[in-house]
């Protein structure tokens, strides 16, 4: 079966994304494992780059979000407009919306606007909204519709 193992974004504060995502998140961190060499300068055509990387688990047990920190090879932080080609956002099923922003504020994070239901689609019925995470990345919080198990 084809599925998406994980979604790798690279971050400026391993720390503070770690925080940030697990609030929303319920599965277990791990690392960061420091990734260098050869092989590493080939994937990224970064020569002498280190890679902290920590990985946050979600409940399912199968789905893990890379956090990927460059240290000595750091670069331009992207634009978080998603207008851009390119340009991506996790999108977390949480069990409660409210929870989620209310532990999110703790941390000084805000949604974008208030939460709103979905009313088409793949998502019909889901409650959403965005907040901007560690270095403005975009992050859709989704609460599945009453009466259908979370994954």
């Amino acid at each position: 079966m084809t599925r998406l193992h994980h979604m790798g974004i690279t971050v400026s504060d391993t720390d503070a994304a770690v925080r940030f995502y697990r609030a929303v998140a319920d599965g277990e961190i791990v690392g960061p494992l420091v990734k260098s060499g050869p092989a590493v300068d080939a994937a990224t055509g970064h020569p002498g780059a280190e890679i902290w990387l920590t990985f946050v688990g979600f409940g399912d047990g199968e789905t893990v979000l890379e956090l990927a920190e460059y240290r000595g090879a750091g670069g331009e932080p992207l634009s978080p407009d998603s207008n851009r080609a390119g340009s991506a956002h996790p999108a977390i099923a949480v069990p409660d919306v409210a929870g989620a922003l209310a532990r999110l504020a703790e941390l000084g994070y805000a949604p974008l606007s208030e939460p709103k239901v979905a009313t088409e689609g793949p998502m019909e019925g889901y409650r959403y909204v965005y907040v901007l995470g560690p270095d403005e990345v975009r992050v859709e919080l989704l609460e599945e519709p009453h009466g259908r198990a979370s994954a």
